[in-house]
């Protein structure tokens, strides 16, 4: 993972990683409408079975009018979609390639999956915001009007109640879904790994081992024979130990600073790591192609000498 940052950095990486992203995406769209037309209950119950016995992930619905498809290859479609905004540079390519990602990170059914863009264009777009000179004269204008200020706040206000009121119901079974079974596991993953590398100061600072198993039983699940966690991060360091891990982190830390000099490549890769964390994707396959891409996109994105504005 540390060793990506010493590679030479090239087009193909970016090229493939979208290409691929897109055809993926494109996969989950097809089949999303396949069973929406042609899929009745038998074949659903058929599906999810299949797809969980080959260990390539779950579909599944709520309401019979939406599939979930979680199947393996998912997770670079939230970063494919953003990094194809910067990589891309045909403006029709672009709508179109980004439309097909960002519908098919919808078909993910990843809830974290549409947080993480939400942050990063809320991100983006408040960097762009506030280091706009005019927009900063502007802005000390109207604030020293406390009339302006009064009327901005009540706008602002009422848009995010009209929001509120629309997202609710979906947020609210989502959240209740969630509360049911996903983030009680969670929890209960960091209570017994955590538990297990406190075990000793031994254990606490060089950690349980590679491969250690926890022996436990729990209300959730049996982690007897567990190598796989939703919280990877909380697995690495119970078998690593604290000491090992934060010399990792502050290594990656140093090498983010060094190598990645493009504060945009830095903010791509922290709404990876939104969603990365709570999911088993920071310590796998899926974060080193990311690296790998975003490493590539940053080189090039600063030899080129272009701003962040003309490249969206």
């Amino acid at each position: 993972m540390l060793a990506v940052f010493f590679l030479p950095a090239k087009k193909i990486y970016v090229k493939l990683f979208i290409i691929l992203a897109t055809l993926h995406s494109i996969f989950l769209i097809a089949f999303e409408i396949y069973i929406l037309v042609f899929g009745g209950p038998e074949f659903q119950e058929f599906i999810r079975a299949k797809v969980m016995n080959l260990g390539m992930g779950d579909i599944y619905t709520y309401n019979q009018y939406f599939f979930r498809i979680q199947i393996k290859g998912n997770p670079i479609l939230p970063i494919a979609f953003i990094v194809s905004l910067f990589a891309i540079q045909s403006k029709q390519l672009k709508i179109s390639v980004a439309s097909l990602l960002f519908v098919g990170t919808i078909i993910a059914g990843n809830l974290a999956f549409i947080l993480s863009i939400v942050f990063f264009f809320g991100m983006y777009g408040a960097i762009l915001f506030f280091s706009n000179e005019k927009v900063k004269t502007f802005l000390k204008n109207l604030f020293g009007n406390r009339k302006r200020v009064i009327i901005l706040v009540s706008l602002f206000s009422v848009f995010i109640i009209a929001v509120a009121i629309v997202l609710f119901p979906y947020i609210k079974e989502v959240f209740i879904r969630k509360m049911e079974y996903s983030i009680p596991t969670r929890f209960d993953q960091v209570s017994h790994l955590i538990k297990d590398l406190a075990e000793s100061p031994i254990t606490l600072l060089f950690g349980q081992g590679f491969g250690n198993i926890i022996y436990v039983i729990s209300d959730y699940r049996d982690y007897r024979n567990a190598y796989y966690f939703e919280l990877q991060t909380i697995y690495v360091l119970n078998q690593v130990g604290i000491l090992y891990f934060a010399v990792f982190l502050i290594t990656k830390i140093i090498f983010v600073i060094k190598f990645w000099r493009n504060k945009l490549i830095i903010l791509i890769y922290l709404s990876y790591i939104l969603y990365a964390f709570t999911n088993p994707y920071l310590f796998d396959t899926t974060n080193i192609l990311v690296l790998i891409v975003l490493s590539s996109l940053g080189k090039l994105y600063l030899e080129e000498g272009n701003t962040s504005e003309s490249k969206i």
